[in-house]
């Protein structure tokens, strides 16, 4: 009887272990190991990266600023007069009036046709800066 009094304690301590560890739990920080370890690798890779060391010219931003820019005002323009045409169409060359966003600037017409445009802004080199399309 006393080795039975003995063995219960063990059983209800052996009752009371942990049980073994959840597969779903350890797929999950495996998962997360994998996306530390990833996210680690890119930081690093971003800090050891490349650094640009060339200057930027804040005349050449500008000027592809002001391209851009006159490029947008020019397409809203020219969809308006089709919008607003019989027959909802492009202007012809003679009637294209530009935009005060294109003062100074260089227009090029690739293609200017009653259902079509398309167009460059471009700098004195003949670099294009900006360009547009339509429809």
């Amino acid at each position: 009887m006393k080795a039975g009094l003995l063995l219960l304690p063990v059983l209800l301590l052996s009752g009371c272990q942990s049980p073994g560890p959840d597969p779903e739990v350890e797929r999950q920080l495996a998962a997360l190991s994998a996306r530390i370890d990833a996210l680690e690798t890119e930081v690093a890779s971003l800090q050891t990266g490349p650094q640009i060391t060339g200057t930027v010219n804040a005349g050449d931003v500008t000027a592809r600023a002001a391209a851009q820019n006159c490029a947008v005002a020019l397409a809203r323009t020219l969809e308006l007069f089709r919008q607003s045409s019989v027959g909802h169409r492009y202007p012809a060359a003679s009637q294209v009036v530009l935009p005060d966003a294109c003062e100074g600037q260089r227009v090029g017409w690739k293609r200017l046709e009653a259902q079509q445009y398309s167009f460059a802004v471009t700098n004195r080199d003949g670099e294009v800066l900006a360009q547009q399309s339509g429809p």
